[in-house]
């Protein structure tokens, strides 16, 4: 074990990781319903990603969660995939049942229902989602089948052209695709009902190079950013004042690593104590 004694080991791996309040959240719930594990950050360079999937299943670890940029790559170390996870074709929640690998993700139900809690019709609401990657793949294939018109603009055509063409062959819905730039992007929001920043522009100082500019923002919009690094990113700033309603990303994390924390441990997360624990991580 990579822990000495009884102590069970879980843990996330991506690069960078640092940022992560994984490890706060899922501690945090270990620790109000007295079980004996723990979860530790790996920082995991994509060149070596093989080499750490291999090393974190032959030292026991129970199971870890994926974030960028390994999201997609990670696919092809696991021996099971859940079909959610199949159809996505990205993986952020990863079990080792017996020395097998099973891949989940729970991006898709924690976008879900972080928009329906917070009062969005899903079946009335035209969405635009910025990015392609994994976080982005999820919610695609989660809101495809519930909203009436879903656009993805990303910095690569290329890849949002393969997200389609994917959408299409897996559960048969046509999404609109385009290259991110603000001339599209305000041509997708003069028709759009929620704005989903799923890129992972924000999370540090970069905020400035998502292409939003506050005259494309509208009071009726939502603007839901799944970055979580602060309570409030620099896109969600300007839809405030814009007088748009805005959506953070820490009940997205939160969401999906409560369906993270009961697929390992068979019992129902602790809600209320991870989320506290978070507020207190990121405070003001």
């Amino acid at each position: 074990m990579l822990v000495t004694g009884k102590t069970r080991v879980y843990g996330i791996v991506g690069d960078p990781v640092e940022h992560s309040l994984s490890p706060v959240m899922h501690n945090a719930a270990f620790r109000e319903l007295g079980i004996n594990s723990v979860y530790v950050p790996f920082r995991v360079l994509s060149r070596f990603l093989g080499d750490a999937v291999r090393g974190l299943r032959s030292q026991g670890v129970l199971g870890f969660n994926v974030t960028v940029p390994h999201k997609v790559k990670i696919l092809k170390y696991l021996q099971k995939l859940d079909p959610l996870a199949r159809r996505i074709g990205a993986v952020n929640t990863v079990q080792n049942v017996d020395g097998k690998l099973v891949g989940y993700n729970t991006d898709a139900t924690g976008a879900v229902k972080t928009l329906e809690q917070n009062g969005v019709r899903l079946r009335d609401s035209a969405v635009t989602i910025l990015g392609a990657g994994g976080a982005a793949r999820a919610i695609v294939f989660a809101l495809a089948g519930i909203s009436p018109k879903i656009a993805v603009l990303n910095r690569t055509p290329e890849k949002a052209l393969r997200l389609r063409g994917e959408v299409k062959r897996k559960i048969q819905r046509s999404i609109d695709i385009g290259q991110l730039t603000k001339g599209n992007l305000a041509k997708a929001l003069s028709a759009t009902d929620v704005l989903v920043n799923a890129t992972s522009v924000g999370m540090e100082r970069d905020s400035d190079r998502l292409p939003i500019d506050e005259a494309v923002l509208r009071r009726n919009l939502t603007v839901f950013d799944i970055v979580y690094a602060k309570w409030e990113t620099d896109l969600l700033r300007k839809a405030r004042l814009t007088g748009c309603k805005t959506i953070g990303g820490i009940e997205m994390l939160l969401r999906q690593g409560a369906a993270a924390f009961e697929i390992w441990t068979g019992r129902e997360a602790p809600l209320n104590t991870m989320r506290e624990a978070l507020a207190r991580a990121i405070g003001d």
